[in-house]
């Protein structure tokens, strides 16, 4: 009972960094209301050594019991209210480094090489500067998550707005694909044809008949219990008719 106290305490202040402090160091950015979704949050912790157990169950117990007043939880966000949520947002947009990174799942490599990037529904473009954060946020949605290279400094030299976010991550809009460096997309394995059916010839139906090259009919088969006499053998039936004559 004590060691489940104490490891419940270790996550009350592990959020109380993430969510209070500094979200940016894992890759995760608050909402204008200081909230964070439930389902990331959880997707943050699985990459956490010694956090991938954390289920739903256990923030609704941290919240309601070992730390009430510390954290707001609904049914989707959860939010910290002591010390209250951090507030990392810049309010004006800043030249972003030549270069930011954004990976992306393997089945929209295709959409985002034609389209570009285009934020969440409601939402913004998370960027980082550290190809490494890049990629550990993407393998949040897909472990074979493909990195995708921006020309920052080129895209706001175009009017691209980039807003800072802690001290690594920029949040923007859409980015069209010229600004857009992705590795070539893999070639889709090619299809087997199918194999040969043989088939098997069938007796015509009744009152049909199959036809040669020229038109006659033919018998694929030979007649049960009809025999054809070798032609020797015709001719010695015919000598005999004769003598009979």
């Amino acid at each position: 009972m004590r060691q489940r106290q104490q490891r419940q305490e270790s996550l009350a202040k592990l959020l109380s960094y993430i969510l209070g402090r500094r979200p940016d160091e894992f890759g995760l950015v608050l909402d204008e209301k200081g909230r964070a979704s439930v389902k990331e949050l959880l997707a943050v912790l699985s990459q956490e050594e010694g956090w991938g157990y954390v289920r739903r169950s256990h923030l609704e117990e941290l919240v309601n019991l070992v730390s009430p007043g510390d954290f707001a939880l609904d049914d989707t966000h959860i939010r910290a209210l002591r010390p209250g949520p951090a507030d990392l947002r810049g309010a004006e947009p800043a030249s972003p480094p030549p270069l930011l990174y954004r990976a992306i799942t393997a089945k929209s490599h295709g959409t985002v090489a034609e389209r570009g990037l285009l934020p969440p529904a409601g939402g913004e473009l998370v960027l980082s500067a550290d190809p490494a954060m890049a990629r550990r946020i993407g393998r949040r949605r897909d472990p074979r998550a493909v990195l995708v290279t921006v020309q920052a400094q080129q895209a706001a030299r175009k009017g691209q707005r980039f807003f800072p976010y802690g001290e690594d991550l920029y949040l923007t809009g859409a980015i069209g694909p010229e600004f857009l460096q992705l590795p070539p997309a893999p070639k889709k394995p090619e299809a087997k044809p199918a194999p040969a059916v043989k088939t098997v010839p069938t007796a015509p139906t009744p009152g049909s008949a199959w036809l040669d090259i020229l038109g006659q009919p033919v018998k694929p088969w030979k007649d049960k219990g009809r025999k054809k006499d070798p032609a020797w053998k015709e001719g010695a039936q015919e000598q005999r008719r004769r003598k009979k004559g």
